[in-house]
């Protein structure tokens, strides 16, 4: 797989109106499960938590990863729930980080569930090592080989 940057990307008109990623939502059934697996295990501070276990929003570094229970969700656009039909997982979370190992051994001890132990990507360019989260969601970290395509 080869990642490419366009020449359109790279000269993009400077007065375009650029978006910026603020922040990605999980949508949750288990929010307690959830809460503590990113906050406790993966270690992630909390900006902000409700009192009702409804919703959270956690520093992710330069966004914020947001819990939101799946039913008050559902309930906000008017449907009586969201309906889910799929197998496998439902969202991959990625981290990189400066010492694969290390994050993972800790990871780890703190109780997170391993999917994989930490090995080489396929392509080649990076290691990686995954965890099983609460509600169908990964937990991807990686460190680059210097050859990641960005």
């Amino acid at each position: 797989m080869s990642i490419k940057e366009t020449k359109h990307d790279r000269n993009r008109d400077t007065k375009e109106k650029k978006m910026k990623l603020n922040d990605f939502r999980l949508l949750v059934n288990d929010f307690p499960a959830s809460f503590h697996f990113w906050h406790e295990l993966v270690g992630l501070p909390t900006i902000f938590r409700d009192e009702n276990n409804t919703y959270a929003e956690l520093d992710a570094g330069n966004v914020r990863l947001e819990l939101l229970r799946a039913d008050y969700f559902a309930a906000s656009v008017g449907a009586p729930q969201l309906t889910v039909v799929q197998e496998g997982f439902r969202g991959v979370v990625v981290f990189e980080v400066d010492d694969l190992e290390a994050t993972y051994a800790d990871l780890v001890k703190r109780g997170a569930p391993s999917l994989a132990a930490p090995h080489d990507h396929p392509a080649g360019f990076a290691r990686v090592a995954l965890f099983t989260a609460p509600d169908g969601y990964a937990l991807e970290l990686f460190k680059s080989r210097g050859s990641f395509p960005h």
